[in-house]
């Protein structure tokens, strides 16, 4: 479905239409055909004017039921965002076969940040790697993108610390420090990683993970002393991975968010920023 025009002897389908009203040419907001008596749309144009949370464009349109050629617009200064790593910020799933959306994006569609992983307690036990970043464009529809704006996968959160032990000795004496590792810090990303839990035990404080934010990862944490050996691994920003954690038993960062997952069904038309992973298809 949708309208399509003689290109030089190609049938192409169109993504701007526009008509002749009174001497002015205007583009309509919808296009409806009469087939075997019933009306049915072919042409839309759909604009996102405000921020929305794990958006699915499906639904926003009511649920269709024939496929159609989709123009939307995102204006700038929108934010598309998820609740949840495992939420996509922007869904295209779900349409009739034959739809096709031509998206410009002026905005910013961005994933939820990963989650800074728990610090090793004092016996090496206990310990989580950073969380995976979360995904902004999710698709299984043919798309061309216009990017004016953003596509950011979330951050990944850093590693938990591994614990750390440490001795000194002053003449005929000595004294160990046994440090916990510290927590992973949260990934940036709408909504930000919080940060890890640091481990238990030891007889030195160590500190929790700092919290993300938009735009930039937070800290891992350490000891109060300033001992780096359990350092937890620092959070990804935008699209980045989060760091390793420092010690024993330590634990890894989290990989960045898909910036695109689906990326077979796109033509890019405009690249604009794009920050993190992409997958063909799942």
């Amino acid at each position: 479905m949708g309208i399509h025009v003689n290109q030089n002897g190609t049938y192409k389908r169109a993504n701007q239409v526009y008509v002749n009203q009174n001497g002015t040419w205007k583009e309509p907001h919808e296009i409806y055909i009469n087939h075997n008596g019933t009306w049915k749309l072919i042409h839309k144009l759909f604009t996102i004017s405000s921020n929305q949370v794990n958006y699915n464009l499906k639904t926003a349109l009511g649920n269709p039921t024939s496929p159609m050629t989709l123009r939307v617009t995102i204006n700038s200064n929108v934010t598309i965002s998820s609740s949840s790593t495992t939420s996509n910020a922007f869904t295209v799933s779900g349409f009739d076969t034959g739809t096709e959306v031509y998206l410009i994006n002026n905005g910013t569609i961005i994933g939820r940040g990963g989650n800074g992983g728990r610090g090793t307690d004092y016996n090496g036990n206990n310990a989580s790697a950073g969380g995976t970043g979360g995904t902004a464009l999710y698709t299984r529809v043919p798309m061309k993108v216009q990017n004016v704006g953003t596509l950011a996968g979330g951050g990944g959160g850093g590693g938990g610390g591994g614990w750390f032990q440490r001795t000194v000795s002053s003449g005929k004496s000595s004294s160990t420090s046994t440090y916990a590792g510290g927590g992973g810090g949260g990934a940036a990303g709408i909504n930000a990683g919080t940060g890890g839990a640091r481990g238990n035990g030891g007889n030195t404080n160590v500190n929790g993970g700092g919290n993300g934010t938009s735009t930039a990862g937070g800290a891992g944490g350490f000891a109060v002393d300033n001992q780096t050996g359990m350092r937890g691994g620092n959070g990804g920003g935008r699209g980045a991975a989060g760091g390793n954690g420092v010690g024993t038993n330590r634990r890894t960062g989290g990989a960045a968010g898909y910036y695109i997952n689906g990326n077979s069904f796109v033509t890019w038309i405009q690249n604009g920023t794009k920050q993190g992973r992409l997958v063909w298809q799942h």
